[in-house]
């Protein structure tokens, strides 16, 4: 259709790359539910089936890591969406109130935002949050963060006085 734009869906090439890169095979799982259902307010209980298809909308990070001393969870960031640390911080909160990660629960839990652009001063506010920032900037993501507006190369506020 004339005038839609078209959407390049971009974040998963870019952080399975990245973990590739950066973490031992078997460590690593993409787009990982978090949280568990609340059925406790429900007038009929649900059955497993009906519990199973409303999976799909419990909060899903990009990628968690489990090491042997340590969990991190990763959310990309290849433009400017403020809304990915919070995303973040949600997940970190949600991990130790997953059951199927209960044994790993003891661990202490690294997020980390993988973004291409600058956070500049932001950083220093992540950073107090908790929030690692992992720079990451492979050569084909090049071209496409050259067709986005300059605005959205760097991280809202990223120029503000901390």
């Amino acid at each position: 259709m004339p005038g839609l734009r078209k959407y390049n869906i971009l974040s998963e090439q870019y952080v399975t790359e990245w973990l590739a890169m950066k973490y031992p095979v078997g460590t690593w799982q993409t787009n990982v539910q978090l949280g568990e259902l609340d059925t406790s307010q429900y007038f009929v209980q649900p059955t497993d089936s009906e519990i199973a298809a409303t999976k799909p909308w419990l909060p899903e990070c990009d990628a968690l890591v489990i090491l042997p001393d340590e969990v991190h969870i990763i959310e990309a960031k290849i433009r400017d969406d403020r809304g990915k640390v919070e995303q973040l911080l949600l997940y970190g909160f949600l991990f130790k109130r997953t059951q199927r990660f209960r044994q790993h629960w003891n661990k202490p839990v690294k997020l980390i935002l993988l973004t291409p652009m600058q956070q500049g001063n932001l950083e220093k506010w992540l950073n107090s949050l908790g929030i690692t920032v992992a720079y990451y900037t492979p050569a084909w993501l090049l071209d496409y963060l050259g067709k986005l507006p300059k605005r959205q190369l760097r991280a809202a506020g990223s120029a503000i006085k901390l």
